[in-house]
């Protein structure tokens, strides 16, 4: 494998110039036009962009977009293409404040029933068709009907008029203090209703993935599903970017350890982790910079996750149980050198909703062993009380499988077998536990900025979707927890709201259909040619506007 170091700016742009056609880490540029274009379905070839500019932005991930459109799918493999690919009505600050977008300004009722947009003039979809009040009404309701948590996101949403092309009012059955983080560029792309408002559903539409007209600052150059996407800029978008990248490539990589080489040798010029010796390793090289803000919108956890209906795990006191096993302060500690916090509720430690007062699972045998003791599950002969597997999300080893293996000697110790199955790619993962095909999971969930949107999905009985990746995966249901979930939602105030979360919180502590094990920490990480890199709030899943590629 031939990596090109950067050391100066000129080597940087050689270093693009000629990346080796025999290296097996990125996919080769030069390649058979013909047979690129019956891959990718009529789309230009990559060939026809790369290497043809230095002014490329190159994105390294390992994510594998199912789809590029927002409105159906969650997640940063779906949103880190789809928020350049789509505008949506409003963007949010670094300080998670709304800002405008699509719409140049808003005002809320007193009432906090109605929202009134008034979308900027001369916006225009990449096909040419100018972007009206029917499409931002038709996108709110695809989000809602068809995203993951849609419901969530535009669940009070009883209406949406349109008494111009320049003028949305939202109708609400009640106050929705999350309405425009829900309107924000992670979960509401403005689609066109003339290109996806043809089909009963928009899910399945064929120009979710290829020949994508979107709204946003980049055009769909080309797709080669699971491998590279190639992105060109809008010259003439409605907000000012002259300065960012004339092309966006995103490069997918699957081994997070062959990405994070490709970024130290000037293959990459960015890259996202949230793995700590990734992060660590890579602050220390010349020429890289490891951003020190970023996603803060995103409230990321590792957790345990259960399926509530499993045989072994129904038992709370079999998952209270397995709490007490897990040695967490080996995990923070030494498994993860001390550089990420423990997590003691579903709610993220740096969000103004957290109970820092929840009781916590520190490691304790002889609880573990009374509880399984007391749920009737006795050890045989040989120690063992019950076998248990365990699925893990594999985008990263250190935050997955080594973890797994640490829960599996840590239940051992308490007479639980556990059997860890590996999956080949995310997308098989996340197929086995949508369709509740495990006992145990480890997952990695954002609770994307405030609990209506990232947290109550996870819990409400009527998001139990088999097949929905993200939604109730437990299959738990609590009418109590349900209740607490809609009084805060459309509480009156800050302080009500913290009071009703509060609660909640301690019957999940509880009930724990899911465990919380660790506060993430994602960050960009960059060559000194990117300028003003993606730090905001939801990092690279927000348009790239600002950056730009210098030297």
């Amino acid at each position: 494998m031939t990596f090109t170091r950067r050391t100066t700016q000129t080597s940087t742009h050689a270093a693009r110039r000629s990346r080796s056609a025999s290296s097996h880490l990125l996919r080769p540029v030069v390649a058979s036009l013909a047979a690129l274009t019956l891959v990718l379905g009529g789309c230009a070839a990559p060939s026809a962009l790369v290497g043809s500019s230095d002014d490329t932005l190159i994105y390294g991930t390992g994510a594998i977009p199912r789809v590029l459109n927002p409105a159906v799918q969650s997640g940063l493999a779906t949103a880190t293409t789809g928020t350049q690919l789509f505008a949506s009505p409003i963007r949010l600050s670094k300080n998670l404040e709304p800002e405008p977008y699509l719409a140049e300004s808003w005002e809320e009722a007193e009432d906090g029933k109605t929202m009134t947009l008034h979308l900027v003039e001369g916006a225009k979809f990449h096909d040419g068709q100018p972007i009206t009040s029917e499409d931002v009404a038709f996108s709110l309701n695809v989000v809602k009907k068809e995203h993951p948590f849609g419901a969530n996101l535009f669940g009070p949403v009883t209406s949406v008029d349109t008494p111009d092309e320049q003028t949305v009012v939202i109708n609400m059955s009640r106050r929705h203090p999350a309405l425009l983080t829900a309107m924000s560029p992670p979960f509401l792309p403005v689609i066109p209703k003339h290109v996806y408002g043809t089909d009963d559903t928009v899910t399945d539409h064929p120009q979710n993935a290829q020949n994508v007209v979107g709204s946003g600052p980049y055009k769909l150059r080309s797709h080669l599903e699971g491998k590279r996407i190639v992105l060109k800029k809008v010259d003439d978008f409605f907000m000012p970017n002259e300065k960012a990248p004339q092309q966006v490539l995103v490069e997918i990589i699957s081994d997070e350890n062959t990405l994070a080489l490709a970024t130290e040798k000037g293959e990459i010029d960015m890259m996202t982790s949230n793995t700590p010796s990734i992060l660590s390793r890579l602050d220390d090289v010349d020429g890289l910079t490891v951003a020190d803000t970023g996603y803060e919108g995103l409230g990321a956890l590792t957790w345990l996750g259960f399926n509530v209906e499993s045989e072994n795990v129904s038992d709370k006191r079999v998952r209270q149980a397995i709490a007490y096993a897990i040695d967490r302060d080996y995990l923070i500690n030494k498994l993860h050198r001390g550089q990420i916090e423990p997590a003691t509720s579903p709610i993220a430690n740096d969000s103004p909703y957290f109970d820092d007062s929840l009781p916590t699972y520190d490691r304790d045998l002889d609880k573990a062993a009374k509880l399984l003791d007391d749920a009737g599950y006795t050890t045989d002969d040989q120690g063992n009380r019950f076998t248990v597997q365990l699925d893990y999300d594999p985008l990263s080893a250190e935050m997955s499988s080594s973890i797994a293996e640490t829960i599996k000697a840590n239940l051992k110790d308490v007479g639980i077998t556990v059997r860890i199955r590996s999956s080949a790619d995310e997308p098989t993962w996340g197929n086995r536990v949508a369709n509740y095909d495990y006992d145990m999971t480890l997952d990695n969930v954002w609770n994307w900025g405030d609990p209506v949107v990232g947290v109550e999905r996870t819990y409400l009985c009527d998001n139990i979707k088999k097949g929905v990746l993200w939604a109730n995966m437990s299959q738990y249901c609590n009418e109590d927890v349900d209740r607490l979930f809609k009084k805060a939602a459309s509480a009156p105030d800050e302080e009500s709201r913290k009071a009703t979360y509060a609660k909640a919180q301690r019957i999940l502590t509880d009930e724990l259909p899911v465990l919380p094990l660790e506060n993430q920490q994602y960050r960009n990480i960059y060559s000194d040619s990117v300028k003003n890199a993606p730090n905001g709030p939801f990092g690279i899943m927000s348009p790239v506007l600002n950056t730009s590629m210098e030297g």
